[in-house]
């Protein structure tokens, strides 16, 4: 399949499945990788052959590097949730903010995103302080065993579940 790829990449070439004819092909491939590719190249390991049709290289720095865009990205991703779960008009207070930009989120933009639909979705709407934060990080420890993986790598849906199941309890 590698050799296949590679082909497309390098080449422009596609040979469809039972056909006795090859197509040129026009494709543009975008890919993104927490490794260092160029480096990994140098070293010897197979990473050469993904770097052969590499025209254009981006490096995008973690949140912890840029963390002036984390209240841009808090506010919109609370907007989104809040519109997903029928909630109007909800706000994250400066205090809340503050917490989540000294936050480092090693999993980046998709574990803010996380914890900000957790927090939205463990409120009752409105001003959403800190309060909320600290909740939402005890409410998904509480529904994870010792062994869990760390606070803010689950997925949207078992937060969800896992709220369902806390609002279930309560009642």
């Amino acid at each position: 399949m590698q050799a296949k790829l590679l082909r497309v990449l390098q080449e422009g070439e596609i040979q469809p499945l039972g056909a006795g004819r090859v197509d040129k092909v026009d494709v543009r491939v975008v890919a993104c990788t927490h490794r260092d590719l160029a480096e990994e190249a140098r070293a010897g390991a197979s990473a050469r052959t993904c770097t052969t049709g590499s025209r254009l290289e981006l490096l995008v720095p973690p949140l912890r590097e840029h963390r002036e865009d984390i209240p841009a990205l808090a506010a919109e991703f609370a907007r989104r949730y809040a519109e997903r779960f029928g909630m109007p008009h909800v706000r994250l207070t400066p205090e809340l903010v503050d917490a989540l930009q000294r936050v480092d989120w090693p999993g980046n933009v998709r574990q803010l995103e996380n914890a900000v639909a957790r927090i939205v979705a463990l409120s009752t709407g409105g001003e959403i302080g800190l309060e909320a934060f600290t909740a939402a990080s005890a409410a998904t420890a509480a529904e994870t065993d010792s062994e869990a993986p760390p606070e803010g790598t689950l997925s949207l849906r078992e937060q969800l579940d896992a709220v369902e199941r806390s609002l279930i309890r309560r009642r």
